[in-house]
């Protein structure tokens, strides 16, 4: 953690006014670190953050190499001044705010919470006011922007103060809006308290196919805590076709605007055509119409769609400029991204690594009755049971399926793949190649006319040719495939003559 460039001096007293401070009347700092190797001059150490370290050695090592005060939860052995204070957590962060200058004081602030589709919604959301103040900063797991300079790295698991920060310099730029995509990591480690919020979009609660029900609980405590940040005038947008997240919003009754495809709600889209390539809606927000097409494709996509328009309706945005903005996004790295393919059988790219996400990725694609050529990577960190259903939807919704192992070694990898196939009730039809790399060139030389191409599991990270040991993308590997495939059409291969299940080296 670095010491934070736009920091201000503040009384601990004054942010924490019921909090004891032991050894002083008073702390002022103008820093605040939570890792003592990474001191500075003048700077208050952060006591106990990670939960697991040694809290009082970790204090001597902080005075030792300069520390003027404690910011604990307990009292510790110490020769400075301590600050007590109930939660370390949720203290950190807005002291980090605090020293920033409170950054979100100066800006609109737009969290985006959710189970599913936040970094999509986040997106979507970007690009609607971009349209509109032509400066936007976000923080998202594909990247952040800080309104001045795109591509900037991003965390899933972004402590205090390096949200601070970006909020700060976000801030300094005049960027007219911040958007915040906040992960699981993040509502647990309270990395955004201190921040006031203009408005929450909650993207919906259905339960990952990974998160059980502690970790659900864990989620709506975070909901419920960062609604308490929410500025006097905040609003809550929420997808009203998420049951469950409707019995939240019943329970709580938050000031709130809803947003939806099928639930009645203030802000609705009515589906009026899915053609390869591209949907198109009816939005309708107030007493205003207007249709909306995106090359995005899926239901879920239309939804977070929907919530974009929805944060633009709160801010009392026209719903032509609020539908030019979100028109103006043409895709989104690794969801649902369609590989430009000079014509050839549309190749999309998507994320999908759990049996729920690829169930909405298959959904989306299927649409049109086309057949659809599935690489699918086998999953890490998942249970045999979360195995054996991705099996099982791989080989429900896909014509073809060729799977892929790049995460785990072989022997690992072998007893996953084994264990997909254990949810499939005709294994001998999955064909197994763990080379991605081949595995997208069989997909892709073996298309018929008419067919689909999902390459599932990875989406825009970066994997390793376990041949060659090159690092490549899905869009990297299958860009270069099409452009080798003779212009005057492609491989017809008749899905009969495919042999059963079998391992594929391919020439990667």
């Amino acid at each position: 953690m670095s010491r934070n460039s736009h920091s201000r001096t503040v009384s601990l007293r004054q942010v924490f006014p019921s909090s004891q401070i032991v050894g002083a009347d008073d702390i002022v700092c103008d820093c605040c670190l939570a890792n003592a190797e990474q001191h500075a001059n003048d700077w208050v150490f952060a006591a106990g953050l990670d939960g697991e370290s040694d809290s009082a050695r970790d204090t001597i090592d902080a005075i030792n190499l300069g520390a003027k005060a404690i910011l604990t939860e307990q009292l510790l052995p110490s020769s400075v001044p301590q600050c007590i204070v109930p939660d370390i957590r949720e203290a950190y962060a807005r002291l980090c705010q605090e020293l920033a200058g409170n950054p979100s004081e100066k800006m609109l602030t737009i969290a985006v919470v959710g189970t599913h589709g936040k970094t999509t919604a986040a997106l979507m959301v970007a690009s609607m006011l971009k349209r509109i103040g032509n400066r936007v900063a976000y923080y998202t797991s594909l990247g952040a922007s800080d309104g001045k300079e795109s591509g900037l790295s991003a965390y899933s698991d972004a402590e205090a103060n390096q949200i601070a920060q970006w909020l700060s310099t976000s801030a300094k730029n005049e960027s007219p809006a911040a958007i915040i995509e906040m992960t699981d990591e993040m509502l647990r480690s309270h990395a955004a308290s201190g921040i006031e919020f203009d408005v929450i979009l909650f993207t919906g609660l259905r339960k990952s196919q990974r998160a059980d029900s502690l970790q659900a609980r864990g989620i709506e405590n975070g909901m419920h805590r960062l609604s308490t940040q929410l500025k006097q005038h905040g609003i809550i947008v929420y997808n009203a076709d998420d049951a469950r997240l409707n019995r939240w919003i019943e329970r709580h009754q938050p000031h709130s605007i809803s947003y939806g495809l099928d639930a009645v709600a203030d802000v609705r889209g009515k589906r009026l055509s899915s053609l390869p390539g591209e949907q198109s809606m009816m939005i309708s927000a107030g007493t205003c119409v207007m249709p909306l097409t995106s090359l995005i494709l899926g239901d879920h996509n239309a939804r977070h769609m929907l919530g974009a328009a929805a944060v633009g309706y709160a801010f009392g945005l026209e719903l032509f400029e609020i539908v030019q903005g979100i028109e103006r996004l043409q895709k989104i790295p690794g969801r649902l991204q369609r590989v430009a393919d000079g014509g050839r059988c549309p190749v999309y790219i998507d994320s999908a690594d759990q049996a729920d996400r690829l169930a909405v990725a298959l959904h989306a694609l299927s649409k049109h009755g086309n057949p659809i050529t599935c690489v699918a990577e086998v999953p890490d960190a998942a249970t045999p049971e979360q195995l054996a259903a991705y099996g099982r939807v791989l080989e429900r919704a896909a014509s073809r399926v060729i799977l892929t192992q790049s995460r785990l070694s072989t022997q690992l990898g072998q007893k996953a793949v084994w264990q997909v196939l254990d949810g499939c009730e005709r294994p001998s039809a999955i064909q197994v190649v763990p080379n991605r790399e081949a595995a997208i060139e069989l997909a892709v030389r073996g298309a018929r006319a008419g067919d689909q191409i999902l390459l599932a599991g990875w989406g825009a990270n970066r994997w390793t040719n376990c041949q060659t040991k090159a690092v490549r993308t899905d869009l990297e590997c299958a860009s270069t495939i099409l452009a080798s495939l003779p212009a005057e059409r492609i491989e017809q291969v008749n899905a009969a003559q495919l042999p059963g299940l079998r391992l594929f080296g391919g020439a990667a």
